[in-house]
């Protein structure tokens, strides 16, 4: 066999097997790409008609990787150039087909991530033998780009492995570990790294010797669609699988994505037509989304994600502390979730709380969020126990003066965490780094009495810390580039995308949600109701409400916030009295079940009809329509925004996309705050602003930045 560009594969043939080893050249991460299909298309003609070999093993030379997909930025090329798209989709299917039809088995061999294209890659061979790396994930991730597996995934999961479950990995994107797949039938075999290739060998040998002209997988069920028997059985069933698939992708994103369903539609057609015609969709609407907006605007997330992931922040020359110890101070929700986390990525974690009730609560939380990765097959039940054995926890500060880094989360109070950094400080250890978890509290104004405030900086985590993405860093005047070396670092340890913020009340992410909950609240003590308020920024494309996410936060956390915004910002920030009404008669949300839902009754669903008694107008409620609720409600959230960037409080408008999407939840298709602004048109924004003060208050006032831009005709982006 001739050999290959090392830029893209290596192949060669030892002792009867080909091996052929994928590594793109400069990239940390092999991707399929143009180049790629031509390569494997002359070593298939090679492998095609080579009477020597018994048997092929695909592997990577990569670290931690297989293959991640195929190159976004290439398919954003053929944007305008529907034609060329489906003849490239075609290709890559074809490819797909003739290894899949190769006369001599073909193994691949997985050590790392195999997503995507890769995974289509994988499920063309006939067997897949992956390692226990924590790194080797499988799935099938087109949907979060707005787009559907191409490369034949759409047919061929589904006849790998249970129907529901290949739904699932397709319609959500979903990524499932090596123990997961092999219980799945995704994969053949789990083995150490060490012996992957000698055991996938193997696996050739054993295929080549048990069945050197077995089917394959699409003419299996060719055979099953052409039998009445066999297709009548199979039928009911199916039809209500992929019925109860469509429910809950609409309920999960209420018609917003186009891709989910698209996929449903072509996987139904493949069962019911065959697997060309189910090939032949799936070209075709992958090559529809490709150009679609929900796509361009995902994949643009994709890339600005990758950018703040790979931003220095500080000078290259300044070199993080390696944090092997953590501090965390507070046993509550979100300190429990911060050592959670820490421990599960490896740290050994001190956790400190004022009272032993306290930390047993933080404890036995821990210990549920590691037993329930373990049932959903994310780490094994011995993981799960070694994790938790990283935890020391404590009543006192022993052992925090050895911490790199430590972290409060306590109360909301700017007394309590002075005392704390004061009690730190007198530890003695001067390189160390503390972190505050505040979501509003200043840290110049925590650090004011720091003997040492260049070690002090803010590290805001979102709650369920072990779901939510983003981590705030917040970089106060004395903060040194150490420090916020170190915590970027640290917070990409944890699997974080963080954005670097500026000091100031709120930072950016609580000052943009308190604005947007205090338009909501507005709209409900003008007489609005809570079901309607709700499903309109939901059907706008968050995940909840305005006044659920109150209820989820908690209405207590959520008054100190806006008592904090409200005092910094009290010349334009006005905030309707009828929320701090319903705080004050106890209402804390889901926590004490009493909140804008009613809990007590079992059915959160359902609005707490007692909360109106409190507001203006009582019972008495008036319709307010979903595209009013929705237009104040992201314009005053687009407002505050726009006043952080001026102010210098947020780097860039990336950052703040980045931040209201992985942080508060806007809806990514729209692409971000500050990209859907510039698709209404900034000259809309300012007029329907003034338009809104003038009905409703000087808080929708436009922000200077806005009037400035609209009037010069500028853009927050320019791609």
């Amino acid at each position: 066999m001739a050999s290959s560009s090392p830029t893209l594969v290596r192949s060669r043939i030892e002792d009867g097997l080909a091996y052929i080893e994928i590594d793109v050249d400069g990239q940390s991460v092999n991707t399929l790409s143009t180049p790629m299909i031509a390569r494997f298309e002359a070593l298939l003609d090679e492998l095609e008609t080579s009477p020597e070999i018994e048997g092929v093993v695909i592997t990577s030379a990569k670290t931690d990787n297989f293959v991640a997909g195929f190159d976004i930025e290439e398919l954003q090329g053929y944007e305008h150039d529907p034609d060329a798209l489906r003849a490239l989709v075609k290709r890559g299917q074809t490819l797909m087909g003739r290894l899949e039809a190769l006369r001599v088995p073909v193994v691949a061999a997985i050590d790392g991530s195999c997503l995507g294209g890769g995974l289509e890659l994988a499920l063309a061979c006939d067997a897949r033998i992956t390692t226990e790396n924590p790194r080797s994930v499988f799935g099938l991730p087109e949907v979060m780009l707005g787009l559907i597996p191409g490369g034949g995934g759409t047919q061929r999961l589904p006849r790998q492995i249970d129907l529901s479950q290949a739904l699932d990995l397709i319609l959500t994107g979903r990524q499932i570990n090596a123990h997961k797949a092999l219980k799945l039938g995704l994969v053949d075999d789990v083995v150490h790294p060490g012996i992957l290739l000698d055991v996938s060998r193997r696996m050739v040998r054993k295929l080549a010797s048990a069945s050197p002209n077995g089917t394959r997988l699409g003419e299996n069920l060719e055979e099953a669609l052409n039998d009445p028997v066999k297709l009548a059985a199979r039928t009911p069933a199916r039809r209500l699988i992929f019925s109860r698939a469509r429910e809950q992708v609409l309920k999960e994103s209420g018609g917003n994505y186009p891709a989910p369903l698209k996929a449903l539609r072509v996987i139904e057609i493949g069962f019911s037509e065959g697997f060309d015609a189910g090939l032949r969709a799936e070209g075709e609407a992958f090559t529809e989304l490709v150009r679609s907006p929900e796509a361009r605007h995902l994949m643009n997330i994709f890339f600005m994600r990758q950018e703040v992931n790979k931003d220095r922040v500080v000078d290259g020359r300044v070199k993080p502390r390696h944090v092997s110890r953590l501090g965390v101070l507070g046993a509550g929700l979100m300190g429990a979730g911060i050592a959670q986390v820490a421990a599960y990525n490896g740290t050994s974690v001190r956790l400190k709380d004022a009272s032993a009730p306290g930390l047993g609560w933080g404890m036995h939380t821990i210990d549920d969020l590691l037993k329930k990765a373990a049932r959903r097959k994310k780490i094994t039940e011995a993981q799960a126990d070694i994790a938790l054995g990283r935890i020391a926890p404590t009543l006192t500060y022993e052992g925090f003066e050895r911490c790199e880094l430590v972290i409060e989360a306590v109360f909301e109070k700017q007394e309590l965490k002075q005392a704390i950094l004061a009690e730190l400080e007198a530890l003695g250890n001067t390189e160390q780094i503390i972190a505050s978890n505040t979501s509003t509290i200043p840290i110049t104004s925590i650090a004011a009495k720091s003997k040492r405030p260049e070690n002090v900086l803010g590290m805001h985590f979102f709650s369920p810390v072990h779901k939510m993405p983003l981590l705030e860093i917040i970089r106060a005047e004395k903060t040194s580039p150490k420090a916020l070396a170190t915590a970027l670092a640290y917070g990409r340890e944890l699997g974080k995308t963080c954005i670097v913020v500026n000091d100031g009340p709120g930072f950016f992410t609580s000052r943009v949600i308190g604005a947007y909950i205090n338009e909501a609240g507005w709209l409900l003590q003008e007489g609005g109701t809570i079901e309607e308020i709700d499903a309109a920024m939901h059907r706008f494309g968050f995940p909840v409400g305005p006044l659920k996410l109150v209820d989820e936060v908690g209405m207590d956390v959520a008054l100190k916030a806006a008592d904090v915004l409200q005092e910094a910002f009290k010349e334009r920030w006005e905030a309707p009295e009828g929320l701090r009404v319903l705080a004050e008669q106890g209402r804390k949300g889901r926590k004490n079940k009493r909140g804008f839902y009613d809990y007590a009754s079992g059915d959160s669903r359902a609005p707490d009809l007692s909360v109106y008694e409190a507001l203006p107008g009582g019972a008495t409620r008036r319709h307010i329509d979903a595209e009013t609720i929705t237009r104040r409600c992201w314009l005053a959230m687009l407002n505050e925004c726009a006043y952080a960037l001026d102010e210098g409080i947020i780097r860039s408008p990336r950052d703040g996309d980045i931040g209201v999407i992985f942080g508060l939840g806007f809806p990514p298709f729209r692409g971000g705050i500050f990209r859907h602004a510039d698709e209404v048109g900034l000259g809309w924004v300012v007029d329907t602003l003034h338009t809104l003060a003038g009905q409703h208050g000087e808080r929708l006032r436009p922000a200077p930045i806005l009037e400035r831009m609209a009037e010069q005709g500028e853009r927050f982006y320019n791609d």
